[in-house]
Order: C-alpha cells, then structure tokens, then sequence
C-alpha cells in the first residue's frame, strides 16, 4: 500500500489522446444527426423521392443500341441532391444548436480540442453522405441499370470528397454565424432549395436562363451537380477531370473554412436588451392561458352560509364565467401565429419560398403562356399558392400539433375549458391566414412584375376555392398526426407526401404519364390547382364545381377522423 501516506490517497490521472476524444466526437455527433429530422427527410426521403420521380418523369429507356439507359444521365442529379443536403443544412443547424442549448459551453472546459470537434460534426455529416450516396447508387444500379464509369471513377472519388467537404465547411460557417438554431435551420436549408433551384437540380427537361446559369455557376452547388453529370455519362471522352469546376467547389471549401475559424464560438449569443442594474428583478407574469382569457367575478362578501346555517367567515365566492367560443379561436390562432413567427424556417418555407418560386419558375418560362394557351404566370402562381397551402396547413400545422402533443403541452391543455374542435379549429385559422399572405404576395408580384390580371369574379371565386381546400389540407394534417406516432415522424412522412404528390397534381408542371395525373385527381391537392387556376381564368369553367366538392369531401371525411382519433397525450411505447 506504498501509494498511501499519512491518510492521503494519491489518484492517477490517466491521460486520454485528442485523437481519442475526436474520435468520440464523432461517434457522438453521427448518433446526434441519427436523431435530427433534417437528416432523415434531405439525406434519404429526398434524393430517393426525386431518383423514383426522375424515374417516373424521363423513362428509362435506352438511349443507344448499347443499352446506356436515359437514368444513367439523371442519377447523378439524385446522388448530387442527396450529398448536398447530407452535409451543408445537418451541420448547420447541430453547430447552431449546440451553441444554443450551451452544450458548446460545457465543451470547451473539456480537454476536448476545437479541431476535435470540427473533425465529429464535419466527419458526421461526411459519413452520411456516405450512406446517401451508397443507397442512391445500389437503387440506380439495381432498378434503373445505370453504369458506374470505370475510366472516371477517380475523378467521381475526388469531386465527391471535395464537394461534400466543402458544403460541410459552408455549414459550419452558417452555424457559427447563425445567432439562434432556428436562424441556422432556416439560412441553411433555404439555401440549399435556392441553390438546388437554380442549379437545375429540380428541372427536368427545362433550361435555365444564360445569366441565371451564370450566377448559379458562382456557387458551389451547380459545378459539383455538372461534373457528376459528366462523369457518369458514358460518351464523354477523357478521365472526368474538370480542373475550372473542381476549383471552384475547392474555393468555396476554402472559404467555408477560414469563416469557420474566424466567426466560431463557444457560448450563445447575448441578446442585445439589457435589464436594469442595481434593481430588484421584477416576477414574470404567468403565461396566458392556452384556452383563452378566464373571466370571473370575484364577490366581496367577508362571509359565506354553509348548509347548516353556520357562516364561515373569510370565504370569497368565486364565479368563473367560460369564455365564449369565439375567445377560444381568437386565443388559438394567436398563438400559432406566434409560434410560427418564433420559427424562421416554418416562415420560409411557407411564405418567403413559393413566392420566389413563383417568380423563378415564370422567369424560366420560354413564353407567356404555356402548351395549352394558358397565361403561364396565372397556372403558376395557382401552383406556388396550393404549395404554399400545403406547407402551412398541411406540413407545418401537423408537425406544430405533434410536437406540443410530444412535449406535453396538448396533455395540460385538456384541463381547461377547449374543445378538440376549438383547438384545431385555431390551428386550421392560423395557416389560413399564412396561406392568405402567400396569396397576396404572389397576386401583387405577379401584377407588378409578370402582367397578371385577375377579374373581380376570379378573386371572390379563388377564394371560396382556396378556403375548401385550405380545410381540406388541415382536416388531412391533423388526421397524419394521429396516425404517425412522432413529431418526428411527422415531419419526415408530411414532406415526403407533400413532395411526391406536388409532381403528380400539376403543382410542379411537368409533362409525366397520364396515370400520374389519375393518381392524383384522387387527392385533393391537384383539385385546389386547377380550382384556383379555373377560377382565376376567364376563359376557364365558370365554377369549378368538381375540384371544390372533392376539396369538401376530404375535409369532411379527413375532419371527422382526425376529431374522432385525436389524442391529448403522446403514445406510449
């Protein structure tokens, strides 16, 4: 026991390796982004959606008698999409979030190096990557027969790594200069669509204006997509080296990195309001009541006769009057609107991106009108303003309900004096409200900047229209929440539905099969398109009767069993 003396224990440090800790840093960060729904919906739901539609969209039939098949030029638009979206939205918003929640704090009083921690989240996100692209490949080579190129098979190795370094490094930098997660999440994924957009990613058979694609070229999205273009096409000469496009991807890596390192930090950022010094912190109030504002009278009497006669002195009679239901809508949409506005990304992707898609998708137009006559400006913006719709009241306001089931928040809620239908109803008048600004900034931007002119009549009709449908899509959200366990789970199967039958009801105008179409007449996301579009045009059907009786049949029946099958607590394991 010669390691004691005089009743001193002496302890020997063991010394842990920084090559140990940053190999359990990303052994941490990979099971962290294995959590984040973010990985699951843009490094697997999207890329094999989007390989299937390409599928569906170009055919695979052969090109040349020697069997090269049109999806060997089309999976490498998938592969790109899904290393892309891998690797630059996951390590933004987790450096973000981290910050944030001050785990990043804690991290730094730790023998943990920084260079530790980049190599866990950038290795994280690599390694999904990874797993996106070995998916994406197997399904491509199995069902679609695409070829892997022998003689490029170098250069796809090394634009591989590269690029997804480099949108690794361009998350971090976005994370670290993010203020909040919510701010990253947004930054980061808006622009991974807009890119994507502009890249060409999300076009098939369409192109690109010469400056757009000139500004798309700047970025690093849209080299990195051509030279895997080029190297799985089989009648290109050469070795797939394209030493201009590689350059360009390798500076944006570079300067991902040096941002990185100059606008890192370990602890969140202070807000700029400052409390009063050398005074006592005033109490918070008490959060409002999710149910509306309580009245009641309270009786000033000092005393209260029991039963038997005797007074009890010093009892107050308490009256509490149910707020009416028109308080309890009034409360519930307040506070979704509010919740919505405190998430920059739910703001984006509902208001801000169907408007710019709006106008991006009329810029790349060859012409005014489209293959059938119509003003193509008209048929678009009814396109963008049922997305929109869709994102707000069916995507987000599912995925808002689930989450305040999950957390606990519906479970409290159910002591006080809301109903189901008043809850949902709330819900239902906040995304409306969503849905009517998107239609006011597309009607105004389309007036101003595209010449589209509405007539009175069209107006009053689209709304009715838009109404139908807008319950409609609730009715069908609020329902997905009750059948899918998690919010979660909700968010990842609510884009996933939303993206899929966006490509079969005219809302992305593409010139797919004919059972594309018949499939989705069966849903009421194709009938509140062309109800819009019908009602808009003065040349279309005066009432679009069918699209809106469909529209009401599915918020009646999706209504009716979303009420019956909601649930106040989340499930149980």
């Amino acid at each position: 026991m010669g390691g004691v003396a005089g009743g001193a224990v002496r302890v020997a440090s063991v010394g842990v390796g920084a090559a140990s800790m940053a190999r359990d840093q990303l052994v941490h960060a990979v099971l962290a982004l294995w959590r984040t729904q973010v990985v699951l919906i843009f490094t697997f739901a999207m890329p094999l959606l989007w390989l299937f539609l390409l599928g569906v969209l170009t055919g695979n039939d052969a090109v040349g008698q020697d069997g090269v098949r049109v999806m060997q030029f089309a999976a490498p638009i998938a592969i790109a999409m899904g290393t892309f979206f891998a690797t630059l939205p996951p390590v933004a918003i987790s450096v973000a979030e981290a910050r944030e929640t001050g785990v990043l704090k804690r991290l730094r009083g730790t023998p943990l190096p920084a260079w530790g921690y980049f190599f866990g989240q950038i290795g994280a996100a690599l390694l999904f990557a990874l797993g996106s692209l070995v998916v994406t490949v197997l399904l491509s080579v199995l069902f679609y027969e695409v070829r892997l190129q022998t003689e490029t098979l170098l250069a796809t190795a090394v634009t591989l790594v590269v690029g997804t370094t480099a949108f690794s490094a361009v998350g971090l930098a976005i994370g670290s200069l993010s203020r909040s997660a919510s701010i990253a999440e947004a930054a980061s994924i808006g622009s991974a669509v807009v890119l994507s957009f502009i890249s060409g990613l999300f076009f098939v058979g369409a192109g690109l204006p010469a400056w757009l694609d000139t500004v798309a070229s700047v970025f690093p999205l849209k080299p990195y997509a051509d030279s895997l273009r080029d190297q799985f096409n089989p009648y290109l000469p050469g070795d797939g080296w394209n030493p201009a496009e590689l350059a360009v991807v390798g500076a944006w890596l570079v300067a991902g990195t040096l941002v990185s390192l100059g606008a890192f930090r370990w602890e969140r950022y202070r807000s700029h309001r400052v409390g009063p010094t050398g005074r006592r912190p005033v109490r918070p109030s008490p959060p409002p009541d999710p149910a509306g504002s309580l009245s009641s009278s309270l009786a000033s009497s000092p005393s209260r006769s029991s039963s038997d006669g005797v007074t009890s002195p010093g009892l107050v009679a308490v009256t509490v009057r149910r707020p009416s239901a028109l308080v309890l809508l009034a409360g519930q949409s307040v506070a979704a609107l509010r919740g919505a506005a405190r998430r920059p990304g739910d703001v984006f992707f509902s208001v801000v991106m169907p408007v710019g898609l709006f106008a991006l998708l009329v810029t790349v137009q060859p012409g005014d009108t489209l293959a059938d006559g119509r003003p193509a400006a008209l048929v678009i913006g009814a396109s963008m303003v049922t997305w929109g719709a869709g994102v707000a009241l069916f995507m987000n306001l599912a995925e808002g309900v689930a989450r305040a089931r999950d957390t606990g928040l519906l479970k409290r809620m159910r002591g006080t004096p809301l109903p189901v239908l008043g809850y949902l109803a709330g819900r239902t008048v906040a995304g409306l409200a969503l849905t009517l600004v998107i239609l006011a900034g597309i009607l105004l931007l389309g007036a101003v900047a595209f010449g589209l002119r509405i007539g009175p009549a069209g107006l009053l009709l689209g709304l009715v229209v838009l109404l139908v449908g807008s319950l409609s899509l609730a009715a069908c959200g609020f329902l997905m929440t009750t059948l899918v366990p998690s919010a979660r789970a909700v968010g990842t199967v609510g884009l996933a539905v939303l993206f899929l039958l966006s490509f079969f009801s005219d809302v992305f105008l593409n010139d797919g099969p004919a059972w594309m179409g018949t499939v989705g007449s069966l849903f009421p996301l194709k009938h509140l398109q062309n109800g819009l579009a019908a009602a808009w045009d003065p040349a279309g059907t005066p009432v679009p009767w069918l699209d809106v009786l469909v529209l009401a049949l599915w918020a009646a029946a999706a209504g009716a069993l979303a009420v019956r099958r909601f649930r106040w607590e989340p499930v149980t394991p």
